[in-house]
């Protein structure tokens, strides 16, 4: 594995931490106010587009490294919105 997959897998595995970290915020303190329901929505579309593009690439560190990203980020947006109860933009 050449430096740059292992600098990627590891900027990968700070990403997820990140993720995990707010959702141990929001089902500690059950709020998540300082969380938009449309701003993670889209960072999720955006996480999901750029994982079809690596599928497509063919790149095989970015996409062990972005699978994660897109499941963690899903359930961060599962638990605002459990917590919350927003359904909608907001």
């Amino acid at each position: 594995m050449a430096l740059l997959d292992v600098l990627t897998l590891l900027s990968y595995i700070a990403l997820n931490v990140d993720i995990l970290f707010q959702i141990r915020r929001i089902y500690h303190t059950k709020s998540s106010r300082d969380l938009s329901l449309f701003g993670m929505s889209v960072r999720y579309a955006a996480i999901l587009i750029i994982l079809i593009k690596f599928i497509t690439l063919s790149d095989v560190p970015l996409i062990i490294g972005q699978g994660p990203v897109s499941y963690t980020h899903l359930r961060a947006h599962e638990t605002k919105t459990r917590i919350s109860g927003d359904v909608g933009v907001g």
